[in-house]
């Protein structure tokens, strides 16, 4: 059962219980250290979330009231019986991903019916949180290492000008520089494919910059055979890409690039 105890000063009794510093917990259970550092020291409340994230790092429970004068107890023994207590084997990991896969798709068959017609919305809104907990438990290079074990990657030939230009591009495919490559070299690189593809469509378009500068400053309604072609080029790349994240979806965006219509956002009000 787990252990129901005050706020007051218990949460650094067990954070030193953990055999962690503050900031080091923090990082664990996905928080920042100054959140923590402002709950220990009572200038913060303890949000439900936050008393949650505490309760899966420890099974200590907090709660609002005062249940006794005793402060509470959490040493390092606690801690590693609860870590082990509470540890998914590979068969327990794939059975609890499969719960999750369920609620999952209960709220998008919810969204999309007809009288919601919120089915973009929440994919969104779900594809957000995911690559929050991703952020929040720093699991991007566990997640990279789960795709390279499945051989989930994708090889191609990258411009070193492209890679030096781009950091994210070069972190994600491994790129190590080198002042004897040429800006013009190309080189063959591997990059994982499988997660959620936001920052693979942020190198698409971080690509194609040139394209949206040029369409942002045209005066032009209407796109250009040239601009129509690599608008459709750059949506066969986030197709691709689409594709590796879901095998088979089909997308229900129009195809017919030539009606597109952009509209300039202006630039902020100067004071």
């Amino acid at each position: 059962m787990p252990k129901k105890r005050r706020i007051e000063s218990d949460l650094s009794r067990v954070i030193k219980g953990t055999g962690l510093t503050l900031s080091a917990f923090a990082r664990e259970i996905g928080v920042s250290a100054s959140a923590i550092k402002k709950t220990v020291v009572g200038t913060r409340g303890m949000s439900q979330e936050l008393r949650s994230k505490i309760f899966s790092e420890t099974g200590v429970l907090f709660v609002d009231c005062k249940l006794d004068d005793e402060p509470v107890v959490y040493t390092k023994k606690d801690h590693r019986k609860f870590k082990k207590e509470t540890a998914f084997n590979e068969a327990a990991a794939k059975a609890a991903a499969g719960l999750i896969a369920k609620q999952v798709e209960l709220l998008i068959l919810a969204a999309s019916r007809p009288t919601v017609g919120k089915s973009l919305p929440i994919f969104n809104a779900i594809n957000l949180a995911l690559n929050k907990i991703k952020d929040e438990y720093h699991l991007e290079k566990i997640i990279d290492a789960v795709l390279r074990e499945r051989h989930a990657t994708e090889t191609r030939l990258y411009k070193v000008k492209e890679l030096r230009e781009n950091s994210l591009l070069a972190n994600q495919v491994g790129f190590k520089d080198d002042p004897n490559f040429r800006d013009d070299q190309k080189i063959p690189l591997s990059k994982t494919v499988g997660w959620l593809p936001a920052r693979e469509w942020f190198n698409i378009f971080w690509q194609n910059r040139e394209l949206f500068k040029e369409l942002m400053e045209s005066q032009q309604e209407e796109l250009t055979s040239d601009q129509v072609e690599r608008l459709q080029a750059m949506e066969a790349q986030m197709d691709s890409e689409i594709d590796a994240f879901m095998p088979g979806f089909e997308s229900s965006k129009p195809t017919d690039t030539s009606s597109l219509k952009i509209t300039p956002t202006p630039p902020p009000a100067q004071n």
